[in-house]
């Protein structure tokens, strides 16, 4: 029964972390609001991002709010399964720091998946439109125009995919260590 609890409660957690962070993303790669899926994004997050909006403002494209509320949710997602598990949670410091770092690493894993999923669908079905694959291309694209104009593309193949692809698991496996140091 503790097992299911722990599941669900980790599940239920981490999908409202994904919706503040897809948000967050959402409005700082400036992407399309007029596209279904991100106006169902803005209309599931705004009854608790408008109060919040109130107290921390966004600044240019970044939603201030929005990446509150994901570290929010990922401290007490952090403090419910060491709640169940009947473990230590550990200083206040150290709570925050992981729930910062966690909702970072879940920017990066968006990233990630968003270039791998653009990727097969332009080798799968190019030149089609979907609301969602729109999305994930402009998602994608603040990362991979720079990294474009690095790796020009050769004999019509984008490389650029891949440098971004390491630069972000670099990021990955730095990013806990340096959190670490920082405790």
């Amino acid at each position: 029964m503790n097992e299911a609890l722990h599941f669900a409660v980790s599940f239920l957690l981490q999908v409202v972390s994904f919706i503040f962070v897809a948000r967050f993303l959402l409005q700082a790669c400036r992407v399309d609001f007029y596209n279904p899926i991100s106006q169902g994004l803005v209309r599931i997050t705004d009854p608790v991002l408008k109060p919040l909006r109130l107290v921390l403002p966004g600044y240019r494209n970044f939603d201030f709010a929005s990446f509150f509320a994901a570290v929010v949710v990922q401290i007490l997602l952090i403090m419910a399964l060491s709640a169940l598990g009947g473990g230590y949670v550990g200083s206040v410091a150290t709570i925050i720091l992981s729930g910062l770092m966690q909702v970072i690493l879940e920017c990066i894993r968006i990233f990630w998946w968003s270039i791998l999923i653009v990727i097969i669908a332009g080798w799968i079905a190019p030149g089609s439109y979907h609301p969602a694959l729109a999305l994930l291309q402009q998602i994608t694209e603040p990362l991979l125009a720079p990294a474009r104009r690095l790796l020009p593309p050769m004999g019509g193949i984008d490389f650029s995919p891949i440098l971004v692809f390491l630069i972000l698991g670099v990021i990955e496996r730095i990013l806990p260590q340096v959190f670490m140091a920082l405790l």
